[in-house]
């Protein structure tokens, strides 16, 4: 196989950012993990078959590459056959952009091969199957049978400027603010070969998420998703990581059907009865889910009950979306610097900039408890204020000058230095809302009369048509829980993020279509917490049958 590098200088780059100290998404994986992949993908069959090209794009210090090393030797051994060693030579292609990852991964491999090998052909097998360089920026001219591994989960602020444009401009499922492994999943996928086949372990984030869209339309549009295993609570990695993994082998095929196992345990007999089912040896789906919707253009991949999914899919059908009626949803300020921006009463500041602040924490309990902070307020209705305008505020942002002019929201704008993030809008902190901390096992919502301005830790709701505590009394109902379940994806603990575009998937009545009689129930509620009472009033309002009923709770 022949690989072509392409623009010299953005290879360069990419190497120096590999042997840098930065961040580059290392995250090695468990070897009961790497084992169960390479059976379930396929790989174990196909080395013994002797058709197997393996691609590895992010090989680490080689755990996937030495467990395929053991299968070759195990292999050899069961057979008692000796393999050609240009087959040997041919069979895996393993990248890594730090040379001192594919140094220990090559003396790692080594000593393995040379149970079959010797001293000179392990050496010159262990040089052709690893290469140092970066896989997103090398042209290949062959296709793999297999690609597998474990894609480096990078955020896009951690890459080099000018590398993340060449990323971009190659890889066009990049949207948003997706982060790298997801043009490792384009390209793995586009150098399979005909019903080859791809697994990866790697956050689920993109599943569900917006920036995961153009590529789940992508896989939608040439690939099946044969396997979905969810990894949630289980210690996957060699390290903690604070989003929960999940396996998706996908292949080069048209797609009809996708089997899930849910936080299953691990083992060599759960591969080998996996392998079995898809390989269809096996006709019965033992602990396996089928489903045949997954797969549907950009949309997010929805893995709970069919129940769960047939409500929110008639939901969504009968009624519009939360913001389609009125109701607006927002994240909290973020400024950049929360020790000089969130102040206390002994912060001397002109009024118009200080507005009172409510952080998660004044919320953890489902009861507003304010600490008494304010958040500082760098803009006006025009934009950004002009900052010797405000003397007080003047003089004490400049006592903070040095550490501010350090972010960067003002590197990007040094006249405004000062700044916070995002704007501060009083207007809204006026307004009646519902405040919903940011990661939580359960849907909290807490009402807030008008009086703060929530910072980035909380997502609020403004409704200029629905009653906010009718709203409360429904959304309290187990509604609001179901549909971020379902769209969410859940963090360290179990937690699930109620982001904003989880939020606005909820859909509910439009407010002149809500009984006055009810309405004013839905508000009883809200304010007597009466989760019960939420759920009968809550099913009454979306005609739910029993069944539908008791998926609330």
């Amino acid at each position: 196989m022949q690989l072509a590098f392409p623009e010299i200088e953005d290879h360069l780059q990419a190497l120096e950012w590999g042997a840098s100290e930065q961040e580059k998404g290392e995250v090695f994986t468990n070897p009961e993990i790497v084992n169960f992949m390479l059976k379930t993908s396929g790989v174990v069959d196909a080395i013994q078959s002797k058709t197997a090209r393996i691609l590895e794009p992010s090989c680490g210090q080689g755990e996937f590459v030495i467990a395929i090393a053991k299968l070759l030797v195990a292999n050899i051994a069961k057979q008692r056959e000796e393999l050609p060693l240009d087959f040997i030579k041919s069979l895996i292609k393993a990248f890594d952009i730090s040379s001192e990852n594919i140094e220990i991964a090559k003396q790692k491999t080594s000593a393995v091969l040379m149970q079959i090998l010797n001293t000179e052909e392990a050496a010159s097998t262990v040089d052709t199957w690893f290469h140092h360089g970066d896989f997103l920026l090398n042209d290949f001219t062959t296709y793999f049978t297999h690609a597998v591994g474990n894609p480096p989960y990078v955020r896009i602020e951690n890459i080099p400027t000018t590398l993340l444009a060449a990323y971009r401009s190659r890889y066009n499922t990049m949207k948003e603010r997706a982060d790298l492994y997801i043009a490792f999943y384009q390209k793995c996928l586009e150098l399979l070969e005909a019903k080859g086949v791809l697994s990866f372990i790697c956050t689920d984030r993109w599943t569900k998420n917006s920036y995961g869209s153009s590529l789940r339309a992508f896989i939608s549009s040439g690939y099946q998703l044969d396997l979905y295993v969810d990894l949630y609570g289980q210690s996957a990695f060699q390290s903690d990581v604070l989003t929960y993994p999940a396996i998706t082998q996908i292949s080069r095929q048209k797609h009809s059907s996708t089997k899930i196992l849910h936080n299953p345990k691990i083992d060599s007999q759960l591969s080998e009865s996996v392998y079995l089912v898809l390989s269809g040896q096996d006709k019965s789906l033992h602990k396996l889910t089928e489903r045949k919707d997954i797969i549907e253009n950009d949309k997010p991949w929805l893995f709970g009950t069919v129940d769960e999914l047939n409500l929110i899919k008639r939901l969504e059908r009968d009624f519009p979306t939360m913001e389609d009626v009125g109701c607006k949803v927002y994240i909290g300020a973020a400024t950049g610097n929360n020790q000089v921006y969130i102040v206390g009463d002994d912060v001397a500041l002109e009024p118009s900039r200080k507005v009172p602040l409510v952080k998660a924490t004044d919320i953890r309990s489902g009861i507003l408890v304010h600490s008494g902070k304010f958040i500082v307020n760098t803009y006006d209705e025009n934009g950004v204020i002009k900052l010797t305008d405000f003397p007080m505020l003047q003089e004490y942002l400049t006592q903070h000058k040095e550490v501010l002019q350090k972010r960067h929201v003002a590197k990007k704008s040094p006249h405004h230095w000062f700044k916070t993030i995002d704007r501060v809008y009083p207007e809204r902190a006026a307004q009646e809302k519902l405040l919903i901390p940011d990661i939580k096992s359960k849907l909290t919502t807490v009402y807030d009369p008008g009086q703060y301005h929530p910072n980035n830790s909380i997502y609020y709701i403004c409704s200029s048509d629905w009653d906010i505590r009718a709203l409360q009394g429904v959304l309290i109902s187990g509604i609001g829980q179901l549909f971020v379940e379902n769209y969410s994806t859940k963090v360290a603990g179990g937690n699930l993020r109620f982001q904003a575009q989880h939020l606005r998937r909820i859909c509910l009545p439009r407010w002149e279509d809500v009984d006055s009689d009810l309405a004013t129930a839905l508000s009883e509620v809200a304010i007597n917490n009466d989760i019960e009472k939420s759920i009968l009033l809550t099913s009454r309002l979306y005609k739910l049958n029993k069944q539908e009923q008791q998926l609330l709770g």
